[in-house]
């Protein structure tokens, strides 16, 4: 993953969209906001894409879990999607979030830990049967408390790089 981040900052550092994407999608939010930041985005800036790019992954996440159509290739999807998501359910830390109700929800969404994010929140709130009136604004509040939270990480990190680097 490092490699990656290296290789793309001296390649491509100065084209935001086309640094920034791949490494949300291939490393997460957590990657792509801590490297961006690294690279002297700012908080304001960066908070407003990620939960744009969060909340685009919630329809989608809904779709299939809700339903999938007949073609062999969603099938097979399906069979992953289905797969992951009986992982998922038999951790710990996922059915301690399901008795936590919509604030498992939102805290789910909210960790920069494997396994947690929009996708298994949208599983969360599909499987307490939440409407998705209900469920996009836990999800969206996830995703910005998890934002808030690496944001604040980075400027943490930062702030303890230049004082390390100065004294």
């Amino acid at each position: 993953m490092i490699d990656l981040v290296i290789f793309l900052k001296n390649n491509l550092a100065e084209h935001f969209v086309i640094y920034f994407i791949p490494l949300y999608i291939v490393g997460g939010r957590s990657v792509a906001i801590l490297s961006a930041q690294f690279l002297g985005y700012k908080a304001s800036f960066l908070l407003p894409v990620v939960v744009l790019l969060d909340t685009l992954q919630i329809p989608l996440f809904y779709h299939l879990y809700g339903t999938i159509s007949d073609s062999l290739l969603a099938r097979k999807f399906s069979e992953r999607t289905i797969k992951k998501g009986k992982n998922l359910s038999k951790s710990k830390l996922f059915r301690w979030m399901q008795v936590m109700g919509a604030p498992g929800v939102v805290a789910i969404t909210t960790l920069p830990l494997k396994g947690c994010g929009m996708w298994s929140g949208v599983l969360l709130s599909r499987l307490l049967k939440f409407s998705k009136l209900t469920g996009y604004p836990l999800l969206i509040g996830g995703s910005i408390l998890g934002c808030a939270f690496l944001l604040g990480l980075g400027e943490g990190i930062l702030k303890l790089w230049t004082l390390f680097m100065n004294g």
